[in-house]
């Protein structure tokens, strides 16, 4: 069902009645004067915790379509109340995104403003990840003011976590671009000015002005972004307890209120997820394809989405290697995946070159299933392919 853009600013006041407390209970909140915005505008952002879509939206108090994942649309009765409310425009996870841009230039021209979190997925470590080069393009041919948001608080609610903490969060506009001046750059310049107002390094941040983010069980859930030992180099060997992340080997550290590793007898390898994170890009990085560990998960099923509508094709044990993903008696080559990404907390979704879109849930709750190992191992591997 289409509303007019006046129906969803009053849903949007109406939720930000209600959010808006709630966000200054979870988090400590920057109460900086947002400035007054265009009346139509293209919004960019980095991707800080889970639910800042929601906080930038409530920090500029204007109605925007936001971009969302394909799996906000396949949720049943929910995706019906979210999409009649909101009207969130979809992008598929590993796969393509050229008719998400053809969305967004409607939406632009013919109903509102619209805002994308362009990284695409939350980060893992803090620091802004490369978006889109056609990001610039897109921004140049939208017509209307680009506008950057830089958000800062990824200690506050890491991707990986099961709990939020209380710390400072910022939404910040950084700035406003005219049409007529983004028709004098070139899309890569555009793109040079969206890297530098969005970019966000939440360690750097913390050591230039360190904060505590007290809560419970800070460590639980590292093991979905941490997936390799710095001791044994076996991959998804860890469980997280309370502050406590160890390894089957017995390595063990403990993550602390200021976002830093600390070790019992000594200093750890890696004070933050940042650093443990880059090295263990760079530890794949130099192995060849064939001495890779493979990603290995059992009781999995393999659901094909058509129509926001999810149907079981496979199940049965996983296995990711050099040579494709196989799931029960499904295999894919690795050189007939066109795409692979990680929603929420580790659930892997991908794409083949027909344009078929998968994902990958477990079939019992209680099943391990960190879907990470499987997106890193995905871009060493075509990494080493391209």
């Amino acid at each position: 069902m289409k509303h007019s853009i006046r129906f969803y600013e009053r849903v949007r006041k109406v939720v930000s009645f209600f959010l808006h407390p709630w966000f200054r209970h979870m988090f400590i909140l920057d109460k900086t004067p947002f400035p007054e915005l265009p009346e139509r505008f293209l919004l960019v952002s980095n991707h800080v915790v889970n639910i800042d879509p929601l906080m930038v939206i409530d920090r500029t108090r204007r109605f925007m379509f936001f971009v969302a994942t394909e799996h906000l649309f396949s949720l049943g009765l929910v995706s019906k109340i979210i999409c009649a409310l909101g009207s969130p425009i979809p992008r598929a996870q590993g796969g393509n995104a050229a008719a998400t841009v053809m969305e967004i230039l409607r939406k632009l021209k013919n109903e509102g403003s619209v805002g994308i979190a362009v990284e695409g997925n939350c980060t893992w470590d803090g620091v802004t990840a490369p978006f889109l080069p056609a990001t610039g393009k897109m921004a140049r041919a939208a017509g209307v003011p680009l506008v950057t948001v830089k958000v800062q608080g990824y200690l506050s609610s890491p991707r990986w976590s099961y709990t939020n903490r209380k710390g400072p969060v910022h939404i910040s506009l950084m700035g406003i671009y005219q049409p007529e001046d983004l028709r004098k750059m070139k899309p890569e310049e555009i793109n040079g000015l969206i890297a530098r107002d969005i970019f966000e390094d939440a360690y750097a941040t913390q050591a230039a002005d360190p904060q505590r983010y007290p809560g419970k069980r800070l460590a639980e859930g590292m093991e979905h972004a941490l997936v390799l030992c710095p001791r044994c180099r076996k991959m998804d060997t860890f469980t997280s307890k309370d502050d406590r992340f160890t390894c089957t080997c017995g390595f063990s550290v403990r993550y602390d209120e200021w976002g830093y590793f600390n070790e019992e007898g000594g200093e750890p390898p890696f004070r933050t997820v940042r650093d443990w994170d880059a090295w263990q890009k760079e530890y794949l990085a130099g192995l060849a394809p064939e001495a890779l560990p493979a990603g290995e998960d059992s009781a999995m099923q393999l659901l094909r989405i058509e129509e926001h509508q999810r149907m079981q094709v496979a199940a049965g044990a996983l296995r990711f290697d050099a040579s494709g993903l196989r799931l029960g008696e499904k295999f894919f080559p690795l050189e007939e995946i066109a795409g692979l990404a990680v929603r929420y907390k580790g659930i892997v979704s991908f794409s083949d070159k027909e344009g078929n879109f998968y994902e990958i849930l477990k079939e019992k709750k209680k099943v391990r299933y960190h879907g990470r190992k499987y997106l890193l191992l995905y871009q060493r591997l075509k990494g080493a392919n391209q």
